[in-house]
């Protein structure tokens, strides 16, 4: 990722006076920030981009470079790929960027999530003021998570809501952790292991090589109707590669490449920004590669899920046509696509990265060891 710019430039405002404002510059784009100082035309100067002439020009320097500094500071804490965008949503909140719980609000509010979403978050943050009325990000410590906890058990929240209100704050914590770096504490989470439900368990159930046989026979077969086909091997190629159904319905030709005649698949996850890179001529003997090549003229339409919230129980009672005795949705696909790897004895790590995961626990938790690959990885 290209650095950003950062440079100084005049406008001339309504009055006649200079507006001293700092550029920044990525990617042949440029935003502008307000310094705040106002001068007279005679009391700048362009070759050294600085104040002159001017009784109080030490401090308005100092008023510059101040803004100029902060603008830096945010890219070289941030951990990550660093754009305008993310530099527009710091100074959007720097007036009150130590207070963890102004942060969460304002990206309760911008983020891009479902309103009943952004209805549980402010829920999050209403029982975390009650806990405690106010935290800065270097509060954010591992006593202020378990802290938290002893609250929710202390009003007798059931454990549905606690691990929910856990999930919402752990992310906004990783938000805050992304975005200005040392200055939040580190590893405040890792105490904390989310014990799954049982019915967390079941909708996450796997498919066996002999499930995706199954569905392979029921989409060759050509009795079977051509819209199950279409849905079915849309659910096919996400199971192949482990994506999610954001990132597969993001996926456009640009996304393929060809190196040493090997297909990869490239892109940057829509959850987590995390950059994916799959063989797909390799993986699964190259059966996302296939559909690929099948879907070669109309990419656009396979890649597109119009009835997404439908698409569930399509795939689902579609797989029972095909003799899966399962609950199947689009994200068993992705399970599906570790616990297979996990049978073929791909190293964990090497999952990790095919599926994306910033954490090996996440892929742990996806992709746990069965009895048989146990006794054949010790044999």
């Amino acid at each position: 990722m290209r650095k950003i710019k950062f440079s100084l430039k005049t406008e001339k405002d309504e009055n006649g006076m200079l507006s001293i404002l700092v550029v920044c510059t990525q990617f042949n784009k440029s935003i502008y920030f307000d310094t705040n100082v106002r001068i007279f035309t005679d009391e700048w100067d362009c070759e050294n981009a600085c104040v002159v002439n001017n009784p109080n020009a030490i401090n308005l320097n100092r008023m510059i470079r101040k803004v100029v500094y902060q603008l830096e500071e945010y890219e070289l804490d941030y951990n990550g790929d660093f754009t305008l965008t993310k530099l527009c949503e710091l100074w959007e909140c720097k007036e009150s960027m130590h207070n963890f719980y102004a942060l969460m609000s304002h990206q309760i509010e911008h983020r891009d999530i479902k309103d009943s979403t952004r209805s549980t978050h402010r829920n999050t943050l209403r029982h975390l003021k009650i806990y405690q009325p106010d935290c800065n990000i270097a509060d954010l410590t591992e006593d202020y998570m378990k802290g938290f906890m002893r609250y929710m058990k202390g009003i007798k929240l059931n454990d549905s809501s606690i691990r929910s209100h856990m999930r919402t704050l752990r992310c906004y914590y990783n938000i805050a952790c992304k975005l200005f770096g040392n200055k939040v504490p580190n590893g405040s989470f890792e105490f904390y292991h989310e014990k799954m439900s049982d019915r967390m368990i079941y909708k996450m159930k796997a498919l066996t090589d002999e499930d995706i046989r199954n569905i392979e026979n029921y989409v060759a077969n050509p009795l079977t109707p051509e819209r199950e086909v279409k849905r079915l091997e849309k659910f096919l190629f996400m199971s192949y590669t482990g994506v999610r159904i954001s990132d597969f319905t993001s996926l456009t030709e640009e996304n393929f490449t060809t190196e040493n005649r090997i297909t990869w698949l490239n892109y940057v996850s829509v959850k987590t920004e995390t950059p994916v890179k799959i063989p797909i001529s390799v993986i699964f003997d190259g059966r996302a590669e296939q559909l690929l090549i099948r879907h070669r003229n109309n990419l656009a339409e396979f890649f597109q899920i119009k009835d997404k919230p439908h698409f569930n129980i399509y795939i689902n009672k579609y797989c029972h046509k095909a003799g899966i005795n399962k609950h199947v949705t689009a994200h068993v696909a992705r399970h599906t696509c570790a616990s297979r790897l996990v049978n073929k004895d791909v190293p964990i790590t090497t999952i990790q990265k095919i599926i994306g995961h910033r954490s090996l626990k996440m892929t742990m938790i996806y992709a746990k060891t069965s009895d048989s690959t146990l006794i054949r990885q010790l044999s």
